[in-house]
């Protein structure tokens, strides 16, 4: 009985995680808080998103002030983005919820990181369904710079 337990028992232990090990909800609590302390509400960063969506591919300076995207140019030819897709872009706020609600669906893929000053996500790779083509994004944001102290919380 116990030689048919033991392969069972290894294979549940493998499966854990250290119990001190941060898992992704701490690493994203630890790293909103650092851009809520660290952090503005009027900045530009880079932008680019992969996905079967618009503005695909594309890198994008994005522009938020006051917590909203307010204006946006593609890098390579510096043409401004059309207001009408705007909405497409993410704030940094925007980006965390993404990783939040990913963590809260428990999606089949998933990984981001985390810029180590700003706490911005950097990088979040999600693929939601394993048996569904086509579902993945990622997103890339970097090169963040704060553009008024005025805009910064207390």
């Amino acid at each position: 009985m116990l030689s048919k337990a033991l392969p069972l028992l290894v294979l549940l232990l493998a499966a854990c995680e250290s119990p001190t090990a941060p898992d992704e909800l701490d690493r994203l609590a630890e790293a909103r808080v650092l851009w809520q302390t660290q952090g503005s509400d009027s900045y530009t960063y880079e932008l680019t998103r992969a996905c079967f969506c618009v503005l695909s591919g594309r890198r994008v300076n994005v522009t938020v002030e006051n917590g909203a995207v307010v204006a946006a140019e593609y890098a390579d030819s510096k043409a401004a983005v059309e207001s009408a897709l705007l909405s497409y872009l993410q704030t940094v706020p925007d980006l965390f919820d993404l990783v939040d609600d990913a963590l809260i669906r428990k999606v089949a893929s998933f990984m981001t990181s985390y810029d180590p000053i700003y706490g911005y996500p950097t990088q979040i790779e999600i693929d939601y369904s394993a048996t569904i083509a086509d579902d993945e994004v990622s997103f890339t944001a970097r090169n963040l710079q704060l553009t008024s102290a005025a805009g910064r919380r207390p």
